[in-house]
């Protein structure tokens, strides 16, 4: 199964389309009890997602693979770096009730730029042969971002962005070469914080003229397709991809995903007119 669960909602309000808030705790206990049941055992989650550690420490995750992002280090306040850095990882094992993880991803990756960026992945790739962590990694944005890494780094997991909307990274031969090297990749966004899943009314207005936007709706219309299905798809056809991260508000969004997921669907897609502004979600 390669569906994740991604958790940002768990710990604070996130997504421009979140109308239910951060998910109760009695409701996120009954997300991971379905998982359990259709064998969904990947969570990608944060450091910087609020109290999502600790909702999560607080149930029993022997059999999950968890991923989480250690947040950006104030390098001025930092003079024992490695006392600092093996702190923070402590820290996240502690909230998340767990002695190790599955992966670390460095959310920030221009702290991995210059002398103080090879020291930290030093200390980090230390805490790994310590057993703190299985998979080393980095959470991106950009190809550009993605490249200097590969360049200067060797990494085991690359989290990346990737939908019907932003194809950046929507190419076969650049995916092939990262698995050569044997990384993982996971992709996220890909309902654009549920712009995609969302009505065409229902949008912010300043995505209203968006030429993506309009091209989108109108396909939608014309060949009657369902978004859902339609997001689902396209990440399902891409290869390479080992793990589909799904930001969810509901027990009964999990549900409907995990249904349309298995669906076997035949669907082609025309080529959108990509927006500069949507692979960037600080700018919305």
């Amino acid at each position: 199964m390669k569906l994740s669960i991604g958790t940002a909602q768990f710990g604070f309000k996130y997504g421009l389309c979140n109308k239910v808030g951060i998910v109760s705790l009695k409701e996120v206990q009954k997300i991971i009890k379905f998982c359990k049941s259709k064998k969904i055992y990947s969570i990608d989650t944060a450091q910087g997602y609020g109290r999502s550690h600790k909702v999560l420490g607080s149930i029993n995750l022997n059999k999950f693979q968890v991923t989480t992002k250690i947040s950006s280090i104030k390098k001025a306040s930092t003079k024992d770096l490695e006392s600092y850095i093996s702190l923070e990882i402590n820290k996240i094992l502690k909230d998340l009730n767990t002695n190790n993880l599955y992966g670390l991803l460095i959310h920030n990756t221009r702290q991995l730029e210059g002398k103080f960026g090879m020291e930290y992945y030093r200390i980090l790739q230390k805490l790994k042969n310590e057993k703190k962590f299985i998979k080393l990694g980095v959470s991106v944005y950009t190809k550009k971002e993605l490249d200097f890494i590969l360049k200067n780094y060797n990494v085991d997991l690359v989290n990346l962005p990737m939908s019907i909307a932003n194809q950046e990274f929507y190419d076969v031969d650049y995916l092939s070469k990262i698995k050569k090297k044997k990384i993982q990749i996971h992709v996220r966004s890909i309902f654009l914080q549920g712009l995609l899943l969302s009505n065409y009314s229902d949008l912010p207005l300043k995505f209203k003229n968006n030429k993506f936007f309009l091209e989108w709706f109108k396909w939608l219309k014309i060949y009657d397709i369902d978004k859902l299905e339609a997001c689902l798809n396209f990440i399902k056809k891409v290869k390479y991809i080992d793990k589909i991260i799904i930001g969810i508000d509901s027990l009964d969004q999990l549900k409907m995903i995990e249904k349309v997921y298995k669906k076997n669907i035949k669907m082609k897609f025309k080529s959108f007119t990509q927006s500069l502004i949507l692979r960037n979600p600080s700018k919305w």
